[in-house]
């Protein structure tokens, strides 16, 4: 259990603590039990904090790109599919689907009636 506990939030809660005792000590009762509940969140908060230093920058991502062999084209083919369908998607009348009447009341899959 005392690698899920960060020593900085301990030492923070003990000073509370102490500062509380030396302020009211009648309240000191009452602060304990929610000065111990407190460590987990915490230190849960510090931890995710100090892991969140590890992603890479959007400025780091250049580098990136010439370590793996492909990977400008593969970002290249991806970036002009989102512009294909975003393109498709913000069209007003979109092509029908094979099969589905169109508004004239053929299908796209029946032969028109002479």
């Amino acid at each position: 259990m005392r690698c899920c506990l960060n020593r900085k939030v301990i030492i923070g809660l003990a000073v509370v603590a102490v500062g509380v005792l030396a302020v009211d000590p009648h309240l000191f009762g009452r602060v304990l039990p929610l000065l111990l509940v407190a460590i987990c969140p915490l230190s849960m908060v510090l931890m995710m904090r100090g892991m969140s230093g590890n992603k890479v920058s959007s400025g780091q991502t250049a580098g990136i790109s010439g370590s793996h062999p492909g990977f400008d084209a593969e970002v290249a083919r991806l970036r002009a599919e989102v512009d294909q369908l975003r393109a498709e998607r913000s069209s007003p009348f979109p092509e029908p689907a094979f099969g589905i009447p169109t508004p004239g009341g053929a299908s796209d899959d029946a032969p028109a009636a002479s």
